[in-house]
């Protein structure tokens, strides 16, 4: 059976990350209200509540530890160049809220922080030059979170996770895979 960060990530890659005009979230990081940014940051938000049953996320020591390690939506902002990007980050809730890696939403589409097979190593490096090192805050709530605080966060990053709930996002429609018709296939 998979854990319920599993779930999370099975559902937003199939109805969320892969219907997002990353064009639009990027133009969207640059405006005053971000509008769009904080629309997806909704839905991302809404189907983190939807499949782990909470938006105050608690660490459970007595089952499966894997349950533990979550990955919920979120904010980045570079220390260096100010840019802001969604993001989507790694915590263990065992151990107050450590933060083990971020996937950032770009203009290339969904890019990890660190090294991977499946993403071109350039597009890694420029991530980093562009958003490492970055604050960063989550739309979850974790109590036990000794890492990050709302309050201390810069005013970006501030005002997209206080008034992202107001706000939705038009996504592309889904990708439809187109079979030949009965008849064309006769030929």
């Amino acid at each position: 059976m998979k854990n319920k960060s599993e779930q999370y990530v099975e559902y937003i890659n199939e109805n969320i990350l892969s219907r997002i005009d990353y064009d639009l979230l990027q133009q969207s990081y640059r405006t005053e209200d971000k509008a769009y940014a904080k629309g997806v940051l909704n839905l991302l938000h809404k189907a983190m509540v939807d499949i782990y049953g909470t938006q105050t996320l608690c660490p459970d020591y007595r089952h499966n530890m894997d349950d533990n390690f979550v990955l919920i939506p979120g904010v980045a902002q570079a220390k260096n160049t100010n840019a802001l990007c969604l993001a989507l980050l790694e915590i263990d809730l065992s151990s107050s809220g450590e933060h083990w890696g971020t996937t950032f939403l770009t203009e290339y589409g969904v890019i990890p922080q660190s090294a991977d097979n499946e993403v071109d190593p350039k597009l890694t490096e420029l991530v980093a030059k562009r958003y490492i090192p970055y604050n960063y805050c989550y739309t979850a709530k974790i109590p036990g979170d000794i890492h990050t605080r709302l309050s201390k966060m810069p005013k970006a990053v501030q005002d997209v996770l206080r008034t992202f709930h107001g706000h939705t996002a038009e996504l592309l429609p889904p990708e439809i895979e187109e079979y030949p018709a009965e008849e064309d296939l006769e030929r």
